[in-house]
């Protein structure tokens, strides 16, 4: 059983939990392609392609102009990201044993490193999917796009089969999913709350629940899908009702 998630803009590679083992990311030569061309850019441009304030303009700016210096600092991904689904997976609670289970149960979809696996050490970053680089046919989707698909079919095949979709919908465009579905099992676990009568995703809660559930599967070292039917979350439970074989929807009557 392999999960997927989402990275998060948010990073921070200045961390001080030390982890063996550390690897580098399989795609690294495609994302010093990218980096390099995104180093060309001023900082103005970078406030426009990227749709950011000028504070996170000039600190991009930054970032890639020393992201090919030997001394930038680089972090193990499931360390580096920090954003929401991150902070609830806790892997600073982790002991290296969990790590290196979850090295091979666990890819994150980057837009700049391709897949990335958690102790894969990176630099930080900021980048988007519709970005159309210099160079390039088309965006950041069709670049990676037939690169990642066969390798995390490799991936899931080599954890068992089944592909646990923890990951946002922005993310799934840089793979193909047709394949996908055609190759390996999918499951994608949904985080729904009750509003006005009907169940309904609220993100931020979502986001959360995707975090714990994949600290819990990975702490737990679930490898049987069915099990995760018996997660249990602030309240939300899994719901039979509402459940597929590839739907696995978990519910909750709180706000």
């Amino acid at each position: 059983m392999l999960i997927i998630l989402s990275p998060a803009k948010s990073m921070d590679t200045a961390q001080t939990f030390e982890v063996q083992n550390l690897t580098t990311p399989e795609f690294d030569k495609e994302a010093q392609l990218l980096a390099s061309k995104m180093q060309n850019y001023t900082i103005e441009e970078l406030k426009k392609k990227l749709k950011i304030s000028p504070a996170l303009a000039d600190s991009t700016f930054e970032r890639y102009k020393v992201f090919d210096n030997l001394d930038t600092l680089q972090t193990p991904a499931l360390l580096a990201y920090t954003g929401t689904v991150f902070k609830e997976i806790k892997a600073t609670d982790f002991t290296q044993e969990i790590f290196d289970h979850a090295q091979q149960n666990l890819r994150i979809i980057s837009v700049l490193y391709g897949l990335l696996r958690p102790l894969d050490n990176i630099k930080a970053y900021r980048m988007e999917y519709n970005l159309k680089l210099d160079g390039l046919n088309g965006d950041i989707y069709k670049f990676w796009n037939p690169r990642l698909t066969l390798r995390l079919i490799e991936d899931v095949n080599k954890s068992g089969g089944v592909l646990i979709n923890l990951a946002s919908l922005d993310v799934l465009p840089a793979l193909d999913m047709k394949l996908l579905k055609e190759s390996v099992t999918i499951i994608t676990p949904e985080f729904k709350s009750l509003k006005n009568g009907k169940y309904e995703v609220v993100r931020t809660y979502a986001k959360i629940s995707r975090g714990a559930m994949t600290h819990y599967i990975l702490k737990n070292k679930i490898s049987d899908p069915k099990q995760l039917q018996d997660f249990e979350f602030r309240g939300y439970k899994f719901n039979p009702e509402l459940s597929t074989d590839n739907s696995y929807i978990f519910t909750t009557s709180n706000p």
